[in-house]
C-alpha cells in the first residue's frame, strides 16, 4: 500500500482538488501497522478522523497518543472522538446509530475532503461498515468510495487450514516448561509445534518456523519470562506472529503466557495490550485457561492424542522409543472398599454451649449438626465417649441416603454438605489410625497432616514388601544423614475423595528431625533440605517407599480404619495397565533398570544431591 492507493480517479481531478471527497477509509486499529496508518493519513488526506471505538488507544507499533495527534495535524485532519456514544444506551453501538452520530458530528455543506474512521476489529466486517454508511449520506449523494485498512492478504491460507499450536519460548532456559506444555496440549488432542521436539541438527530452522507461523498455525503461544524478553529468536517469532495476525485478520492469534515473576509493566508493547495468561503461581490454572481459549476459538484437534503425547515425550530424547508392549503402572490411590454403612445422630444431654467440646472429645470421628452430634459409629457397640450416659441415639441414616440428601427420618443435610462431612470424617479416621499406630504428624502448608515414622518405631527402621513381580524388597523409612546432622523420615499425607472410586490419594513427603522424633522448627531449613536432599530421588524410589508404607499398614490388622467406623481399604495401591511402553537404549544395554532386590546398601538410602555423599551421608546398615 502506497500514497497513490488513495488518489482520486483522473476524471474527478480539478485544478484545486487535492483529495478524493467521496473517499472513506475504515482503519482497523487492532491490526493496522504503524506504517500502514501513517501511509493512510498521508495518502488519503482526510479532513476528519472519526474515532468510533469503545477505547481510543494509539499504542500501534512505536506510536503514542501524542505522536498520533501530530500525524493527524500534519495530514490536516480534525480528530473527532465519538467513543462516548457507546455509553448512552444499548442500541447506541448499533451501526445505524453510529452512522447518525457521524452525520450529526460533521458539517457536510463545507466538506471538501476524505474521511477516516478508526474502528475495532468487530466493527471491521463488511456488513457492519455497510450499515454505518447506509445511515451516512455522502457528498452530492454519490456512493462512498470505501477503502479498508489493512488490506486482506490473499496469499495467506484461510484460517480453516490452520491447525498447529506453536510454542515460542527461550531455548534452553524455558525448555522444561515448553516441553511440559506441549505434552499437555498434545494429550488434549492438539497438534503442537515446539522447537525442542520439531527441530533436529542440520534443519533450516527459521524457514521451518516462518512457514509454520505463516501458513499452518492456529495459535502462537508466547512464553514470557525474564529470559525471553531479550531472546532474539523469541522476538523474531513475536514480530512475525503479530504481522501475520494483523495481515490475515486472525482473532486472538497470539496468546502470551507469563512463566515467572516478570512484571506486567515490562511486557513489550505489542503483547502488553493482550490478555496475558499467568502461569507464575499455578501451572494447572494456566493450562486450563489455555485449553479454554483453544476450545473457544475452535482450534482443530487431531486423533490418537494419547499416543501422540507419548511420541512427543520420546522424541525429546531420541534414545527413548514408544513400543507396543503393555506396562503396569502403580498409582498413589488407595481404594476405599467399604464406607461406613450408617450415620448416627445423637442427642446430647448437656448445655448447648458444651456440644462442640463434647464432639471434639469423642473417641471416634464426629461432626455437629444443629444441637446433635453425628458419627459413623454405633454407641451400643462401642464406647464413643468418656460420658456415654449423655448420648442418646436420635436418628440412623443409611450412608447413600445421607450423601444424596434423601433421609426421611432425620433433618436432611444437603448433598454438598454431606459430601464435605464424609470427607472430613474419613480424614479424621486416617489421622486417628496413624496416631494409634505410633506415627508422628507434621502440618503442611495446606494444614493437612503428613504422617511419618519416628526413629526406632520399626525394626531397624525398615519395611519389607513384595513388588509387582512378587519379589521380596526392603526399604528404609527413616535414616540419619551424617553430613547434614539430621534424620530424614518418609511421610505420607492422605487426601480422601469420593466419586466413582472412593479413595485416599497418598502424597509423599520427607520430614527432617534433629532427634528422630520432633520436626525441625525452622521451616526455611526444612524447605532447603527437602530440595537438596531429595534431588536425586526418582519416581521408582518414591513409588517403592509408598508401596512399602502401605504394606506396613497392612501387616498388622489389615487396612480397616477404626473398627467402630468399618472403613475398609484395599490392601495395595491401585494400578493401571498402559497399552504401550517406553524403551530406552540404556534398558537394552543393562537388561534391567534396577537390581533384582533391595538389599540394604548405601545406594538404597542415598538421598544426597552429590555423588560423594553415596558412601558418607547415611549410616551403614548394609549388614541388615
Amino acid at each position: 500500500m502506497t500514497e497513490n492507493s488513495f488518489a482520486r480517479p483522473a476524471w474527478q481531478n480539478t485544478l484545486f482538488a487535492s483529495a478524493n471527497p467521496s473517499l472513506i477509509v475504515i482503519v482497523d486499529c487492532e491490526h493496522v501497522t504503524e506504517h500502514e496508518l501513517t501511509t493512510t493519513l498521508a495518502g488519503s488526506k482526510p479532513k476528519y478522523v472519526l474515532d468510533i471505538r469503545r477505547v481510543p488507544r494509539f499504542d500501534i507499533g512505536r506510536l503514542t497518543r501524542r505522536a498520533a495527534f501530530v500525524a493527524f495535524q500534519a495530514a490536516g485532519a480534525q480528530y473527532i472522538d465519538l467513543t462516548s456514544i457507546h455509553r448512552q444506551n444499548k442500541s447506541s453501538s448499533a451501526p445505524d446509530s453510529i452512522g447518525r452520530a457521524i452525520n450529526d458530528a460533521l458539517s457536510f455543506s463545507s466538506k471538501d475532503g476524505a474521511i477516516a474512521v478508526l474502528v475495532e476489529n468487530n466493527q471491521f466486517s463488511e456488513d457492519y461498515i455497510t450499515a454505518v454508511l447506509d445511515a451516512l449520506p455522502s457528498e452530492n449523494d454519490e456512493p462512498w468510495d470505501v477503502f479498508r485498512v489493512p488490506l486482506a492478504a490473499s496469499a495467506v491460507p484461510a484460517p480453516s487450514y490452520r491447525e498447529v499450536v506453536f510454542i515460542s519460548h527461550a531455548n534452553p532456559k524455558d525448555n522444561e516448561f515448553a516441553v511440559w506444555l506441549a505434552q499437555q496440549l498434545t494429550l488434549c488432542g492438539y497438534s503442537v509445534w515446539c522447537d525442542v521436539n520439531n527441530l533436529s541438527a542440520g534443519d533450516r530452522f527459521w524457514e521451518d518456523i516462518e512457514n509454520c507461523i505463516r501458513n499452518r498455525c492456529a495459535k502462537v503461544i508466547v512464553v514470557l519470562s525474564k529470559t525471553s524478553q531479550s531472546a532474539s529468536g523469541v522476538l523474531d517469532e513475536i514480530d512475525l506472529a503479530i504481522r501475520v495476525e494483523r495481515a490475515s485478520q486472525l482473532t486472538r492469534f497470539v496468546l502470551p503466557v507469563r512463566l515467572d515473576d516478570l512484571p506486567f509493566a515490562e511486557v513489550r508493547a505489542n503483547l502488553g495490550r493482550k490478555n496475558i495468561i499467568d502461569f507464575h503461581k499455578n501451572w494447572a490454572s494456566g493450562l486450563k485457561a489455555i485449553i479454554d481459549a483453544l476450545a473457544r476459538d475452535r482450534v482443530p484437534r487431531i486423533d490418537s492424542a494419547g499416543l501422540s503425547v507419548l511420541n512427543f515425550g520420546a522424541q525429546k530424547n531420541h534414545a527413548n522409543r514408544v513400543i507396543d508392549r503393555p506396562e503396569r503402572l502403580t498409582s498413589n490411590w488407595l481404594a476405599i472398599r467399604k464406607l461406613p454403612p450408617f450415620v448416627y445422630y445423637y442427642d446430647v444431654a448437656a448445655p448447648l454451649e458444651q456440644v462442640d467440646a463434647i464432639a471434639a472429645a469423642m473417641r471416634t470421628p464426629s461432626f455437629r449438626h444443629l444441637r446433635l452430634i453425628g458419627t459413623f459409629s454405633d454407641a451400643k457397640q462401642f464406647a464413643l465417649s468418656d460420658h456415654p450416659d449423655i448420648l442418646t441415639e436420635r436418628y440412623k441414616v443409611g450412608i447413600e441416603d445421607f450423601l444424596t440428601g434423601h433421609s426421611t427420618n432425620a433433618s436432611s443435610v444437603k448433598p454438598r454438605e454431606a459430601h464435605n462431612i464424609t470427607i472430613s470424617m474419613l480424614r479424621q479416621a486416617w489421622n486417628k489410625e496413624m496416631a494409634d499406630r505410633g506415627l508422628r504428624s507434621f502440618a503442611m502448608a495446606s494444614n493437612s497432616l503428613a504422617w511419618y515414622m519416628p526413629s526406632n518405631l520399626l525394626d531397624r527402621n525398615t519395611v519389607t514388601f513384595l513388588d509387582s513381580d512378587q519379589k521380596k524388597r526392603r526399604k528404609v523409612m527413616v535414616n540419619w544423614s551424617e553430613r547434614r546432622k539430621v534424620f530424614w523420615h518418609f511421610a505420607v499425607e492422605a487426601r480422601p475423595s469420593l466419586g466413582l472410586q472412593p479413595r485416599y490419594t497418598l502424597r509423599q513427603h520427607v520430614i527432617f528431625t534433629a532427634d528422630g522424633q520432633t520436626p525441625l522448627v525452622s521451616k526455611e531449613r526444612m524447605h532447603v533440605l527437602r530440595r537438596r536432599f531429595c534431588k536425586s530421588w526418582w519416581n521408582d524410589r518414591w513409588r517403592d517407599l509408598l508401596i512399602g508404607f502401605v504394606a506396613w499398614l497392612n501387616s498388622s490388622n489389615g487396612l480397616t480404619l477404626d473398627a467402630s467406623l468399618q472403613v475398609e481399604l484395599d490392601q495395595q495401591l491401585l494400578s493401571f495397565v498402559s497399552p504401550v511402553s517406553l524403551e530406552s537404549d540404556q534398558d537394552i544395554i543393562d537388561g534391567h533398570t534396577e537390581t533384582d532386590d533391595d538389599e540394604l546398601s548405601d545406594d538404597d538410602f542415598d538421598v544426597s544431591d552429590e555423588m560423594d555423599d553415596l558412601g558418607s551421608d547415611m549410616r551403614d546398615t548394609s549388614e541388615a
